[in-house]
């Protein structure tokens, strides 16, 4: 097996740490569970405005970078041309950004925010029926793209712009922490609990994404969705992505990016066309005024003194959620923005992702929440029922051909769910390569060990019983530590524009001077 440029001293400890967890989780899954809940509730409940504080800031500090004259930095030398175009640039952020994981609470959360509505609102309410689609338009908006799109910005001007080839994050660190500690322990232990973080944050998307597949099979064949089935998607999942991986970067994750963007977008109008369109765009439009209007309020929201537990449990998983993302989201979005400007790599994914979940929501969602309303389908009975995937799987199903739906929906997840794994798998190989050329993929054997890791973590999930709670409290968890690294990286940010373009920072110090020289020679003009 071939490992060219590996570096040994981080590879064998992260892929060694991954198995050991996921070793935990098959030999006590119980406690490993109980571990993972008892872990999401005292971060929620402690430090869980910290969490929101970090999202609000990560929002307020790239639309700053983008529209002050940092946004006109490009990433690259003045000769560098964007790689792929514009369309398949904003494809590509949108699907390996969002997964599978979308189409899942696009349909889901709404009716979790039927049985326990945010803000206090009374169930069955018309207030309550105000916050289902407008609670996850926000968890799905702004907010969220801008935690993916943070650490992206400095990958992204270390890789292009100062030339690097060391995607190791404590190499990004070298300012802030020493070169000596970047090589020495310390470096290695903020490697490892970065690449884990990402894996934690992966198993999620794909467990959700495994758990519906599993449930659509389920429905079309009578195959049980147990455990030997989601096993098996995920090796399926293995399979597929060793295929995707030998097309390379380029060739591969674009195309398959554009394919499932096109067919999930496809697959949106055909329910809008065939559901209640009117009720669609009214109750889009209407949730989305609601949204825009409380956007600080929802932001911040603790809920102190009632403690319904509705934002730790959601938006904080969340933020979480998306900070865990780091190392994925930073490598992948600097790989693709190679001539690009700071402005057009926070713009468009922070625009372009916001908008393709809004269309993605306002359908699904409110087709659910219509139905439900009306009585035309038992939504929330089937979820207590069969759960939430078998109730999403009967919701499409209901559709005008019904079962030709189903099958194109599942095949569509099942890209979707690629695409991200080649995204997440791309980023830890890259990390764990000592030196790359800035159009070079790592080894075919290292990408494959790390697809297989992956998925290994991913099955960690239905060891300790695959339920939802249990899926969210191993996210929250890992991405808590994600959310200082962040930071880091946005002060090493700083110091390098400041270093290479100091002119742009010389305009600010000079603007109150030449303010003071046009006050004097305003006063010798009245004198």
């Amino acid at each position: 097996m071939k490992f060219n440029n590996l570096d040994h001293k981080l590879f064998w400890p992260a892929i060694s740490f991954t198995f050991l967890a996921l070793g935990l989780a098959v030999f006590f899954p119980e406690q490993s569970g109980a571990a993972a809940n008892a872990g999401m509730k005292w971060v929620t409940n402690d430090i869980g405005w910290f969490i929101q504080l970090a999202g609000f800031s990560s929002l307020m500090f790239l639309l700053y970078l983008a529209f002050s004259r940092f946004g006109n930095i490009k990433l690259g030398t003045d000769s560098d041309t964007p790689e792929f175009s514009y369309s398949s640039y904003a494809f590509m952020i949108f699907s390996a950004g969002v997964g599978a994981a979308l189409i899942f609470w696009a349909v889901g959360e709404p009716m979790y925010y039927m049985q326990s509505p945010p803000m206090f609102a009374e169930q069955g309410s018309p207030e309550a029926a105000q916050w289902l689609i407008t609670y996850t338009l926000f968890h799905w908006g702004p907010t969220g793209w801008a935690i993916f799109c943070l650490p992206a910005v400095p990958f992204a001007y270390y890789l292009h712009k100062m030339k690097r080839r060391n995607l190791r994050l404590s190499q990004l660190l070298v300012d802030i922490i020493g070169e000596k500690h970047a090589k020495g322990i310390v470096g290695y232990i903020i490697d490892i609990v970065a690449i884990f973080g990402t894996l934690g944050a992966f198993s999620t998307s794909m467990g959700l994404a495994v758990d519906l597949i599993g449930a659509g099979i389920e429905n079309l064949t009578g195959i049980q969705n147990g455990i030997e089935v989601q096993v098996g998607i995920i090796v399926l999942f293995i399979a597929f992505y060793a295929l995707v991986m030998f097309a390379g970067m380029k060739k591969g994750v674009s195309k398959l990016a554009n394919a499932c963007v096109y067919a999930a977008f496809a697959l949106g109008l055909i329910i809008l066309i065939s559901g209640p369109t009117a009720f669609i765009f009214s109750y889009f439009f209407d949730s989305l005024g609601v949204m825009f209007n409380n956007y600080i309020r929802m932001s911040f929201w603790t809920d102190p003194v009632q403690k319904s537990g509705f934002p730790q449990a959601w938006t904080m998983y969340y933020w979480a959620w998306y900070f865990a993302y780091l190392v994925m989201m930073g490598v992948f979005l600097a790989r693709i923005s190679k001539g690009r400007t700071i402005k057009q790599l926070v713009l468009t994914t922070i625009t372009f992702g916001s908008a393709g979940c809004s269309f993605f929501i306002a359908i699904f969602g409110s087709y659910s929440v219509f139905n439900e309303i009306t009585g035309a389908l038992p939504i929330l009975q089937w979820m207590t029922e069969s759960g939430v995937s078998s109730a999403i799987i009967q919701t499409i199903k209901s559709l005008p051909f019904g079962g030709i739906i189903l099958v194109t929906f599942l095949i569509v997840e099942f890209f979707l769910m690629s695409t991200t794994m080649t995204s997440a798998a791309m980023a830890v190989s890259m990390m764990t390569t000592k030196e790359l050329d800035h159009d070079a993929d790592p080894d075919v054997s290292v990408r494959m060990i790390w697809a297989i890791g992956i998925g290994a973590v991913s099955m960690a999930a239905f060891f300790m019983g695959g339920s939802i709670d249990t899926i969210k409290s191993m996210c929250v968890v890992v991405g808590l530590p994600m959310i200082v690294l962040y930071f880091m990286l946005v002060v090493c940010l700083m110091k390098w524009i400041r270093r290479d373009h100091p002119e742009l920072f010389a305009q600010t110090v000079a603007a109150p001077a030449q303010l003071n020289d046009n006050a004097v020679e305003l006063n010798k003009v009245e004198a």
